[in-house]
């Protein structure tokens, strides 16, 4: 995907939400946030198969100061507040996510839940928010594809 396409596309608040990212679409997304001035946060979860593990690397990629270990359950709010973190929108890039969705479905149903709503508050703010979880298989049934 062109950059600056990809730059105006993830600009656009309306259309923001929960995408699978083909290998593709991984290698111009910093570029166009970059771009588009929004704040990249990249959570590689190559080696993560249970969710505990992947919410210590999560918090720490959004390096949320007023959650220092968060749990699912806090997932939404700690992604409802960046206030620190000043930028046109946010993009939070969970890579390799196969192992984690393999061991814990119910866990990773309830991830894509938390980014989902998390993505309604922002659009509510007229901000982009964008979740993009990277697979190396064909990718979660229920998530579009961008890439």
């Amino acid at each position: 995907m062109n950059p600056a396409a990809f730059a105006r596309l993830l600009a656009d608040y309306e259309r923001a939400g929960i995408y699978h990212l083909t290998p593709g679409g991984m290698d111009a997304l910093a570029d166009a946030c970059a771009q588009a001035d929004l704040h990249l946060m990249t959570i590689d979860l190559a080696e993560t198969p249970r969710m505990a593990d992947a919410m210590v690397i999560l918090t720490k990629a959004i390096a949320c100061p007023a959650h220092e270990a968060a749990h699912l359950d806090d997932l939404a709010e700690m992604l409802c507040d960046f206030s620190w973190l000043p930028a046109n929108g946010y993009v939070v890039l969970v890579e390799d996510a196969d192992n984690l969705i393999a061991t814990d479905p119910t866990g990773v149903q309830k991830l894509l839940e938390a980014f989902q709503a998390a993505s309604h508050f922002w659009q509510d703010q007229e901000v982009p928010f964008w979740a993009f979880i990277g697979l190396r298989g064909d990718g979660v049934a229920l998530l579009p594809m961008i890439g």
